[in-house]
């Protein structure tokens, strides 16, 4: 507006709402967890993107939140391997997987990697990013709202 140049500002804050403008950080990581366990409809939803921000901002590793998110989304499913892949895979390509698609994710699971790991692995996907919109969302940052915890 008028010529003003925002440089290194990581938030903003307006009248009516908050826009995290990082998306090659927190706010980037936030949306790319939104997507994969929540679907792509979740990136909007400024409650979620703002408990994200809040737990990244406050320490909490990328792997460590999404390990949270896959508990939030599937309850007392996220024990187990198969649940967890199909959520991630439905939601980063939009598609259900066949046995023989998901099951090499499965044994990776099997074989010691962590839920928060896979999930991670996931959302980094080109197919997550372009599913979430995330070049978009640098253009206009990601909307949320304030969680104090």
């Amino acid at each position: 507006v008028n010529g003003d140049t925002l440089i290194n500002v990581e938030r903003v804050q307006f009248s009516d709402t908050y826009v995290a403008l990082d998306l090659d950080g927190h706010a980037g990581q936030t949306a790319k967890i939104l997507g994969a366990v929540f679907g792509k409809d979740a990136v909007t939803n400024k409650e979620y993107a703002g408990i994200g921000l809040h737990f990244l901002d406050s320490g909490v590793s990328y792997e460590a939140l999404m390990d949270l998110a896959l508990n939030a989304a599937l309850g007392d499913d996220a024990i187990d391997p198969e649940a967890v892949v199909k959520l991630l895979y439905k939601n980063v390509l939009n598609v259900d997987p066949s046995e023989s698609d998901y099951e090499p994710f499965v044994q990776m699971l099997e074989n010691g990697m962590t839920k928060g790991a896979l999930g991670v692995m996931a959302a980094e996907t080109i197919y997550n990013t372009q599913n979430i919109g995330l070049v978009g969302l640098q253009e206009t940052g990601l909307s949320y709202d304030l969680f104090e915890g």
